[in-house]
């Protein structure tokens, strides 16, 4: 609530920059006028006292459907993550010669693109639950606020959320100055930015897989699981497909015609 003093501050100041003058000045601004003027400010000085609890309202209702689909982009990101750390971090010295040998820039580059995406991921859901300009995120913020803030589940939510905000804290340099945007003099540095420890990394998806276990709990009453089985079998079977083309090509190169021949009939079978 603002004073009449203040309200007759702005508005002497919204009027001067409209049209000039002093507002104090009676030959340029009738009580009429001033009166407009401060009525003006009082309208707009209410509107957004009433804004703030107008959106911490509606930041209390989500649906069963924004849930599951929240969980599911949950369920996305750490399997990209899986498969990342599997063909990226995990490899051993042969897994890493066959995808130089069959494929080194696209394994390169690709691994670049992975990292950059999995900052701007962890970043996305980990933004404040609504912005400047008061547009919603679809953010784990947005989601904890479902809950009432004295209830256990709204407790359990935050705490897990402030773990993830460590990871966030690191990263959120990278995000801002290279993954949402090219900041020329980072770039003209050529030092490496949001270089967190695969410890945090492994804190923050444990934390993700309780909060989204905890909203899904509080929602719908059943557990929600973002680990997706498949995940670790693609990466196996890419692996098991390169050294296949590798042992392809050994044999392609078989001084014996016959094994040869053999080799091209099942790779051109209708030539």
């Amino acid at each position: 609530m603002r004073t009449e003093q203040q309200i007759d501050a702005a508005a002497a100041a919204a009027a001067e920059k409209a049209n000039g003058g002093k507002f104090t000045d009676p030959l340029f601004y009738k009580p009429e006028h001033r009166a407009f003027w401060k009525e003006v400010i009082r309208t707009a000085s209410d509107a957004a006292d009433a804004a703030p609890a107008s959106a911490a309202t509606a930041e209390l209702k989500v649906s069963a459907n924004e849930v599951e689909e929240f969980s599911g982009h949950c369920v996305f990101i750490r399997s990209v993550y899986t498969f990342m750390t599997r063909i990226w971090r995990d490899n051993d010295e042969a897994e890493r010669k066959v995808m130089e040998a069959v494929a080194p820039l696209f394994f390169e580059d690709m691994g670049k693109v992975l990292s950059e995406f999995l900052v701007i991921a962890a970043c996305r859901i980990t933004d404040p639950a609504s912005d400047r300009r008061g547009n919603q995120n679809f953010t784990l913020e947005l989601f904890a606020n479902t809950f009432p803030r004295d209830g256990e589940t709204f407790k359990q939510l935050d705490a897990l959320r402030q773990r993830m905000m460590k990871l966030r804290a690191t990263i959120l340099p990278a995000r801002n100055k290279l993954g949402a945007h090219a900041d020329r003099a980072v770039i003209l540095k050529d030092e490496p930015l949001g270089a967190a420890s695969w410890t945090e990394w492994g804190d923050f998806w444990s934390a993700l897989q309780d909060f989204v276990r905890v909203l899904n709990e509080g929602t719908t009453g059943k557990p929600f699981e973002i680990k997706a089985g498949g995940v670790l079998g693609d990466a196996e079977t890419l692996l098991k497909a390169l050294f296949n083309s590798q042992h392809f090509e050994t044999l392609l190169k078989n001084d014996n015609p016959a094994v040869r021949d053999a080799c091209l009939k099942t790779a051109q079978p209708n030539d």
